[in-house]
């Protein structure tokens, strides 16, 4: 009897061991059962939750928009065309246009709409829309800007007889004036300069290799195509109408554009605290920093 109450104790204590074992394991599978559980019940109020996207102001898609009229008080109108693949301001002075300030204004036809409800011609007044901030036509669509809600970064519009609540920031291209809408590279893209006559030396094209003249020996030639370059692909802080004021000197440009040889001349009329050009066929002055005009006049190998 004594030695069978041996061998019996270590089998009673591995029972104990392997049943201990059994259920935490159950407690954890348990758990982890809860646990997804709860997850699941989570995910599912939660995609239940989920505010379906506003619909947008208008079916008008950009694409389809070929002519834009801006309206403000006290402020010229703005016409906007797009004849062929790049748009152009027309008034109230012709030029080049800002492509890319141009499809941001017409991001207003996609707006989001959160609210809408029908307009009251009594109500407007209160919504800012009896005088609007600016009046764009788009094609077909007539869009006025009102005033901007009092604790949402949105403003109101009228818009098909509906004052409509869309993003405040869209107000900024409406209310801009027309010289943000005006390219401000200096060149258009169609146009490649051959050669440039400047006050004290010129640089031409020869072989795909831009020179200077008078030669400089400790120039080198990424220097020289560096400074092409840069001429070639100026950008104005600003663009305005020509203010009448007479060039101090003057810039000989030859270059071909569509296949064909031009000539341009380009009339210097401040060095600083801008740097301003004047192109005589467009009836434009383009300001540069004063920094970018001492870069655009120096060609040295020192």
């Amino acid at each position: 009897m004594p030695e069978a109450e041996k061998t019996d104790k270590p089998e009673s204590a591995v029972g104990q061991v392997a049943s201990g074992l059994r259920q935490r394991w159950l407690l954890n599978a348990g758990l982890l059962a809860l646990i997804a559980a709860l997850g699941w019940i989570v995910t599912q109020r939660m995609s239940q939750q989920q505010v379906a996207p506003s619909p947008p102001l208008t079916s008008l898609p950009a694409v389809a928009v070929a002519h834009v009229r801006i309206e403000r008080p006290e402020q010229p109108e703005i016409v906007l065309e797009k004849p062929g693949a790049a748009w152009r301001l027309t008034a109230p002075i012709p030029a080049r246009a800002n492509n890319l300030n141009v499809e941001n204004l017409l991001r207003v036809l996609a707006a989001p709409a959160e609210t809408r409800f029908p307009a009251v011609p009594t109500q407007l007044a209160q919504y800012g829309l009896e005088k609007p901030l600016a009046r764009v036509r788009l094609e077909n669509e007539e869009i006025a800007f009102g005033a901007l809600h009092p604790l949402k970064n949105q403003i109101y519009v009228l818009h098909n007889n509906e004052v409509v609540l869309i993003p405040g920031y869209l107000l900024s291209d409406a209310a801009a004036p027309y010289t943000r809408f005006i390219d401000s590279h200096l060149f258009e893209d169609n146009r490649k300069l051959g050669s440039l006559q400047l006050p004290g030396f010129s640089v031409s094209l020869k072989d795909g290799v831009w020179r200077r003249q008078p030669a400089d020996k400790k120039l080198t030639s990424d220097q020289s195509n560096d400074f092409a370059s840069e001429w070639q692909n100026a950008s104005a802080l600003s663009v305005e109408k020509y203010s009448g004021k007479e060039a101090v000197d003057h810039i000989d440009i030859i270059g071909t554009r569509d296949g064909k040889s031009e000539k341009m001349r380009l009339g210097i009329l401040a060095y600083k605290p801008d740097f301003v050009l004047y192109r005589p066929d467009e009836n434009l002055e383009y300001h540069f920093t004063e920094e970018t005009g001492k870069r655009l006049l120096n060609l040295s190998g020192q």
